[in-house]
């Protein structure tokens, strides 16, 4: 059924959207499906897709909406983020980013502000940046007696990253941290020349027993996450939840039908879900009253390493201008171990492995496995693989093991920089070599962000886009020039790959019959606006499950038409 035949009904407007049988028309619908159609029209009832321009007859009935000629895209995935995070960093964080603070001096007092307001004891948390040292006067990060001067009546703690995180000498005691406190494997303790712990933790988090925030905090705090995710047009998220409430706090917040966006959660094992509960299937158990379409339990994350932000990702060489090489969080035959029963009770792994020998240490133990692939039909994967040290010899090897690296796109602007002074000039030339990965080596690699609230625009698919098409970086400079993708392929990999990437390529990910009605509407076609333009676009509407959940203006939003196509 052709936009003519559809604006030549008579029809009259009505409040609201309609719900039910929907027609949407009088678009550029960019289908993403395996042939990449361009349509005009799509036909929906009971929240999925029945039609993609349908015929006149299969239309009859339906409420129509007029997009008036606006660009339509399947809803976007991220793969990988910390939705939890963001809203730790976002609402219960106290905000200690450059460029609002350009000096520890500038933090202590924002921290101090805060103290002011709260009773002696309470947590206060601070939200700061990837290499921040980089970017402030001091040229370090603040220690525990620089935090001390903004409380030392509250345990204060600054995170840089997951991996660094800052606490002051009243953290500290609470945590029943001394001298006397070890290292973790996978992580350590930075100490003055005395061995005393200096305040700055590297991928310590768990280990310390560092708290979580009440419910009645996070769950406010996630509602307005979800909320800039909706904006921003994100549908579905693959959420790596890295707190031990994480999965009540979801599990709570869908009971209470306040989670709009679909969620696939892959807690981390074993901090937040302990080996024994993911093998005997009481962490599934816990999911049995939930919609699936709306939160399921997705697979497992594990860490074989710590962070290249904290020097403490695993490597066959040190850092440069180190002697630091990182550390392993498991023993190689341990950790394949856990793999194998992960395997074995069908789960879809997710390894977070970012140095080269962390990243071969997880290698070896999925070629051990039978095959490569978890009972929902989705391949195991390394994240942060492919973000830097990607030789063509592991290229080889992932493709050989059907194994999927997972590079992070917004890290081009928010951490490459930093990525390469860690590095030094010879291992950090050629990081994110993303048209490699994907045009020359056809790794499918999914859009995902890896957010965590250092960033405002970290977590939003078209900044992600934007990094992939430009490669600039956060210091001005620009990466290595042959590396940029187009923007259909960026698109690609925020929609198709993504869901190809949690096994939910059946459900959604495309615009087609059967699936899911999650669409994104654009004033513009990201296919033709100048690159510049990318890093700001925002949508129009995002639309889950044929309902509108988001419009950027609420009283004019596509044409609402009750007419309803003659029968």
């Amino acid at each position: 059924m052709s936009n003519r035949d559809i604006a030549d009904l008579k029809s009259t407007k009505v409040s609201g959207l309609p719900t039910g049988k929907i027609l949407v028309t009088n678009a550029t619908i960019l289908t993403m499906d395996e042939a990449e159609t361009t349509a005009s029209s799509l036909l929906i009832d009971g929240g999925r897709i029945v039609a993609v321009d349908p015929s006149e007859e299969q239309a009859k009935g339906a409420a129509i909406v007029d997009m008036g000629g606006k660009t339509v895209v399947p809803g976007l995935i991220d793969a990988h983020t910390h939705m939890e995070m963001i809203a730790y960093g976002w609402n219960i964080a106290v905000n200690v980013k450059p460029p609002l603070v350009k000096s520890i001096d500038d933090m202590v007092e924002r921290l101090a502000e805060k103290a002011a307001t709260l009773p002696a004891g309470k947590w206060i948390l601070g939200q700061g940046m990837h290499y921040q040292n980089q970017h402030i006067a001091e040229g370090r990060y603040p220690t525990r007696w620089d935090l001390d001067r903004a409380s030392t009546e509250h345990p204060v703690v600054v995170r840089f990253s997951f991996h660094i995180n800052v606490f002051n000498s009243k953290a500290l005691e609470v945590l029943g941290v001394d001298a006397n406190t070890p290292d973790s494997d996978g992580g350590y303790l930075e100490r003055d020349a005395n061995g005393v712990p200096n305040g700055v933790s590297n991928d310590m988090w768990h280990a310390l027993n560092a708290p979580d925030w009440p419910y009645e905090e996070v769950g406010p705090a996630l509602a307005n996450a979800q909320a800039s995710f909706l904006e921003n047009g994100v549908t579905a998220i693959t959420e790596f939840t890295l707190f031990r409430g994480g999965v009540d706090a979801y599990l709570e917040m869908e009971r209470r039908k306040d989670l709009k966006i679909r969620v696939a959660l892959y807690p981390k094992v074993p901090s937040v879900c302990p080996l024994e509960e993911a093998l005997s299937g009481k962490i599934g158990a816990r999911f049995a009253e939930a919609d699936p379409s709306r939160l399921k339990l997705g697979g497992m994350k594990m860490f074989i390493d710590g962070g290249l932000t904290s020097r403490a990702a695993a490597m066959y060489e040190p850092y440069w201008d180190s002697d630091l090489k990182g550390h392993l969080s498991f023993k190689p035959e341990e950790f394949a171990e856990i793999v194998k029963k992960l395997h074995g009770a069908g789960y879809q792994i997710c390894v977070h492995a970012i140095g080269d020998l962390a990243q071969d240490v997880v290698l070896d133990a999925f070629a051990a496995l039978p095959e490569r692939k978890a009972a929902n039909g989705a391949v195991h994967r390394i994240e942060h693989a492919g973000n830097c040290l990607w030789t063509d010899e592991r290229a080889k090897r992932f493709a050989e093991l059907g194994v999927l690296p997972v590079p992070q796109p917004p890290f081009i602007y928010t951490t490459a920089a930093g990525y390469r002074k860690n590095l030094g000039p010879v291992r950090g030339a050629d990081v994110f070599p993303m048209r490699q990965m994907v045009m020359d080596q056809k790794f499918a690699v999914p859009g995902n962000s890896d957010a965590i609230g250092i960033h405002p625009k970290q977590h939003v698919p078209m900044f992600g886009i934007w990094a992939m098409v430009t490669r600039e970086m956060n210091n001005g400079e620009t990466l290595k020039d042959g590396e940029n993708l187009d923007v259909m392929t960026s698109l690609r990999m925020y929609t198709r790959f993504a869901a190809r990437s949690i096994g939910r390529e059946h459900e959604i990910g495309s615009l087609e019959p059967g699936k899911f009605a999650d669409f994104v509407v654009f004033d513009d076609n990201p296919l033709t606006v100048p690159a510049d333009m990318l890093r700001d676009m925002m949508p129009n509407q995002t639309w889950i499950g044929g309902e509108q959940v988001f419009a950027h203006d609420a009283n004019k939003v596509g044409e609402a038409k009750e007419a309803h196509v003659p029968a």
